[in-house]
């Protein structure tokens, strides 16, 4: 009567060996999750021990503008990155985002997509240099778009043929931000067909260099953009045999990051300077310099990336804006 039923010995010893398989399963279960969350504090991202951050690939974020923000205002803290850094690594909201020099984003324009390209870290001076929190001379994040932003409308840098004054007094400029004279205030709302970005409340307003008077080096002067057109100096490397920058007279801002990895000469196709319409195909597309030789030209870009000054300013070309943010 102790070997059969429900109180048999073999029963009772079935379940006594079910229940210490089961102890000890539930004893490994539990030393494996110890042994888990021990190993991601002996691997944590910073002091502390803290959780190793998710990675996330930059093609996740190309049009989350939010939090390309965000990964600004670290980037603005940091003093070890500088113009010259191609690739940057940050953590935000314990995840873990690189970003390098060249990588391709989206912003909508009229809500459609136009393709921007990463130009450098920490190159552009803010205007206002407390919008990160604290103190910071530059912006964080200059990018150009590599999508002309009106797609295939091609625009004048002025309705008249005239190089007068340079960049600060094209129309062209006004069109971009919105603005009512040549000197803008600091902070002044961006406006006219910036006011068409989905994401222009992220760009920082900056200072840009440009040439006043077309054949005098000594005519630099600063003014104050949220989008401006590149300069020049800002694509392509001095020339071999003046201090000239292509056709400008001489250099309105340092060559941008990106464009210091193209090692081509200033005077030669370049696919790496090529812009594109809202057709996909490469066209020309205005640089802010005045030509040097001519009061009614303004220097840019062909479709193949080499650059050219035969552009009378009531000439239309694609218009490729720099921003930062």
């Amino acid at each position: 009567m102790y070997t059969m039923g429900e109180n048999s010995i073999f029963k009772k010893a079935q379940e006594a060996k079910n229940k210490t398989e089961g102890a000890i399963k539930n004893e490994q279960e539990y030393m494996n999750s110890i042994d888990n969350m021990l190993n991601q504090y002996m691997n944590g991202a910073g002091n502390g021990g803290t959780i190793q951050p998710e990675e996330v690939p930059v093609e996740q974020i190309k049009s989350d503008w939010e939090t390309i923000e965000k990964i600004a205002q670290v980037i603005a803290k940091e003093d070890s990155i500088t113009s010259n850094t191609e690739k940057v690594t940050v953590v935000v909201d314990n995840k873990k985002y690189t970003m390098s020099v060249g990588d391709i984003l989206e912003v909508k324009y009229n809500g459609e997509v136009r393709r921007v390209r990463v130009l450098g870290f920490k190159h552009d001076d803010l205007v206002d240099q407390t919008v990160y929190g604290g103190t910071h001379g530059k912006a964080s994040i200059s990018f150009e778009f590599l999508d002309f932003i009106t797609g295939s409308t091609y625009m004048t840098m002025n309705s008249t043929n005239t190089n007068e004054d340079g960049w600060i007094a094209t129309q062209i400029r006004k069109d971009l931000n919105g603005y009512t004279t040549n000197n803008a205030t600091q902070n002044e709302a961006i406006g006219g067909l910036g006011s068409n970005l989905n994401m222009k409340g992220h760009i920082k307003q900056v200072k840009k260099s440009y040439i006043r008077t077309y054949d005098d080096a000594n005519s630099v002067a600063i003014c104050n953009d949220y989008l401006w057109l590149l300069a020049a100096s800002e694509v392509v490397p001095q020339n071999n045999d003046s201090t000239r920058h292509a056709y400008a007279i001489t250099a309105e801002g340092n060559q941008y990051k990106y464009y210091k990895g193209i090692t081509e000469a200033w005077n030669i196709s370049n696919l790496g300077r090529t812009k594109y319409n809202g057709s996909g195909n490469a066209n020309n597309w205005w640089l802010r310099s005045p030509c040097y030789s001519n009061s009614t030209y303004f220097c840019s870009v062909n479709y193949d990336g080499n650059t050219d000054y035969t552009g009378n300013a009531s000439h239309t070309r694609g218009i490729a804006p720099g921003f930062s943010i």
